[in-house]
């Protein structure tokens, strides 16, 4: 019996520590201090004018930590378990600022040299970033989380108000979008309870629930 509770004591802390611990809280400090340093190794690199030698391999590891991040980012969220926002874009731009820069002073001064994979990084991390950007815009329009979604349904809202109903074909054509599109959205607003389906099939059509009659 005691070696049992010693047993539980010993495992209670275990699982608790693997629920805190994520992949994200190691990436996210790792990838900022990465991201610090090779950027600082590459501004100055810039300045001493072929003086300083870049290590060799740092661009692979940093491609790699920047894509192991951002997939991690992108699976959590896709899993609905979301992780908060870490101002990834600031590095982003600090790239791509640093690049216009050198490329400016070499423009007009060129006893300066641009590091050889500043253009590559700069290029992979800005491709990294959209990739990002444009998997949560599907996100969003697939799970009516996003502004033109929710832009949508205060239109189908209002529409619904004034005419006291609507069918799916109505707000098809009074927002351009497809069937699908539109199922989407009515299976959204019905879960939130701002409508209501009333009737099947061909005869189906939403009336205003009660969440959006509490509103007003």
């Amino acid at each position: 019996m005691v070696f049992e509770k010693r047993t539980e004591i010993f495992v209670e802390p275990m699982i608790d520590l693997k629920k805190k611990f994520n992949e994200m809280s190691v990436l996210s400090p790792l990838l900022t201090l990465y991201t610090l340093i090779y950027l600082g190794l590459m501004i100055y690199d810039f300045a001493a004018r072929e003086k300083f030698d870049m290590p060799v391999g740092m661009m692979a590891v940093y491609i790699a930590l920047v894509g192991a991040y951002s997939a991690d980012k992108e699976i959590r969220r896709w899993m609905g378990n979301e992780a908060p926002s870490k101002g990834g874009a600031i590095f982003v731009y600090a790239w791509l600022v640093f690049f216009l820069v050198a490329f400016l002073i070499q423009s007009f001064a060129p006893t300066f040299t641009m590091p050889e994979d500043l253009t590559a990084v700069s290029l992979q991390v800005l491709g990294i970033f959209f990739g990002s950007k444009a998997s949560k815009k599907i996100y969003e329009l697939k799970t009516g989380k996003g502004e033109e979604m929710l832009s949508r349904q205060d239109t189908v809202l209002a529409m619904i108000k004034e005419k006291g109903k609507a069918a799916k074909r109505d707000i098809m054509e009074a927002l351009k979008i497809s069937d699908s599109t539109a199922g989407r959205l009515l299976d959204e607003m019905e879960r939130k309870g701002a409508i209501i389906q009333v009737g099947q099939h061909k005869d189906t059509y939403y009336v205003v629930g009660q969440s959006a009659n509490k509103a007003d």
